[in-house]
């Protein structure tokens, strides 16, 4: 029995060479760089009312490969370009549909082409105008003007600064306009970088014919400039938490600690200072350690005082020494609306070695390095091309950094040893040792080209994404991900892990 032939469809009346120039121009007008090969064979075969069969005949694609590039990929880019290009709204298209399609969008640029031609030329000085602004920021502007966007942009955590801006870009113009003039308004954003957005402003403006009568009623309709309540891209807030673990316990039980915490709000702004305020440790019972249950509760209630001092940007830092160094802080638990929460889900959890703080390691040549390497941090991009544990590498004036990534828990102490040795400001790795190659390039990969002042959102995403339970993904870097960021200008009124400085 022979191949069953499929039933031929209506051909379009534009004929295949029209039908395909049409649909490349409005694919134009969302994607510069035009069709793909498939898409061309594609489109040749609904224009000649062709089945797939038939497609797959004359082009040497297979049928299971057009359907689902054109039900994946196609089609959806289709209703992209349709819905811009006429200018309403295009729900779906399909094999149904794309015809007609087709014929209405050729039928509306028939008029001398008019229509398209400006829609091409306005499309592309509108990118040329961004490309400027862009060209015009620094990587670090580009990074701190992305997270001021999103804020305007819900539902676009994860998308970065090229992202972003081509979402603005294909936004409608009234939006587009209102969130640059938003941020012309925000406290956050510095009279340099503004003054880039006011000319984009008028640039757009005139591209887009937009009068000031109109621009004026957009802006009017805005109630609320700013979404934060207060400059607090410039606030850093901290929790400071000096714990050990108690050497009196009994073996084989639950670990006890010796616990401590402070808050301090610093302004970037102004000069760093000493302006530490002590929390009040309260638990159940009056006691001087404490067990893991206990702390759950302390953490919740000196993170509430935390944001009844100072707002929502909080960051969270472990002063310890010794094995707890290596302690998984960032998944410890307070209570959070009710529910238990790892701290890694909504705080940046940093560790700091109480070595540094002593007066034996401030007369030592390392005290010197870790300083002036703080520094030369402050001012580059990390560069992870060459980093190793070496000695040898580690003593170079240049390093700023090192990979703690290592086989044992032995080797892991080690390393982190010669970062303190050496006066390295910065030191991560990874506690899951079966995984440590794999993890080294993850954090080299992660940490490549960007800057200091990025690093904790960074790590803090990679903590986020994932799961909640050891035992789901165990190897996922985010479980293990260890973090030493020193900053040496930011002090703790303290130096000795001892009882009588825990108070």
């Amino acid at each position: 029995m022979g191949d069953r032939k499929s039933k031929p469809e209506i051909p379009s009346s534009l004929g295949k060479e029209q039908f395909l120039s049409c649909v490349e121009q409005v694919i134009k007008l969302i994607e510069p760089n035009g069709i793909k090969p498939i898409q061309k064979c594609l489109i040749e075969g609904f224009a000649q009312g062709w089945t797939y069969e038939h497609i797959e005949r004359e082009s040497g694609y297979d049928v299971q490969s057009l359907r689902t590039h054109a039900s994946k990929t196609f089609f959806p880019l289709l209703a992209q370009a349709f819905n811009k290009g006429l200018e309403r709204d295009i729900e779906k298209v399909n094999k149904n549909n794309v015809i007609s399609l087709v014929e209405e969008y050729n039928r509306k640029i028939s008029d001398n082409g008019t229509f398209l031609q400006d829609k091409l030329k306005e499309n592309k000085t509108k990118i040329n105008i961004f490309t400027k602004l862009k060209n015009n920021l620094s990587g670090q502007q580009q990074s701190e003007l992305n997270r001021i966007i999103k804020s305007y942009l819900p539902d676009n955590e994860n998308a970065n600064f090229e992202k972003i801006i081509d979402k603005i870009i294909d936004s409608p113009d009234k939006d587009l306009l209102i969130i640059l003039f938003r941020l012309t308004q925000d406290s956050r954003i510095n009279s340099y970088n503004r003054s880039y957005i006011e000319q984009t402003i008028q640039e757009l403006k005139e591209l887009l014919k937009i009068t000031d009568t109109d621009y004026s009623a957009w802006i009017a309709e805005i109630t609320e400039i700013n979404p934060e309540l207060d400059n607090r891209e410039n606030i850093n807030n901290y929790l400071i938490i000096k714990i050990e673990e108690s050497k009196g316990h009994v073996a084989n039980t639950s670990p006890e600690y010796k616990f401590a915490a402070w808050f301090l709000q610093l302004n970037t702004s102004q000069s760093q200072g000493n302006n530490y305020i002590p929390l009040p440790v309260e638990s159940s019972v009056s006691k001087d350690v404490y067990t893991q249950k206990d702390i759950t509760n302390i953490l919740t209630k000196i993170i509430e005082d935390c944001h009844n001092r100072g707002g929502a940007n909080l960051n969270i830092e472990f002063f310890t020494n010794g094995k707890l160094l290596y302690t998984n802080f960032e998944s410890w638990e307070y209570n959070y609306f009710d529910s238990l929460t790892q701290l890694k889900r909504t705080y940046f959890v940093n560790v700091r070695s109480l070595t540094r703080l002593e007066t034996m390691y401030s007369k030592m040549p390392a005290y010197q390095h870790w300083k002036s390497r703080w520094e030369s941090l402050k001012k580059t991009f990390i560069d992870t091309q060459t980093v190793t544990n070496s000695e040898s590498y580690l003593c170079q004036e240049t390093t700023l950094w090192s990979n703690l990534c290592a086989s044992t828990q032995e080797d892991l102490e080690q390393f982190f040893k010669r970062s303190l040795k050496y006066g390295i400001p910065l030191a991560v790795g990874s506690r899951c040792y079966a995984q440590e190659a794999i993890h080294r390039t993850q954090i080299n990969t992660l940490l490549q080209g960007i800057q200091i002042n990025q690093l904790s959102t960074t790590v803090q995403e990679v903590r986020r994404q994932s799961p909640d339970n050891l035992e789901d993904e165990p190897e996922h870097l985010g479980h293990h991900l260890l973090c030493f960021l020193e900053d040496p200008n930011r002090m703790p009124p303290f130096h000795y892990l001892t009882s009588q400085h825990l108070g």
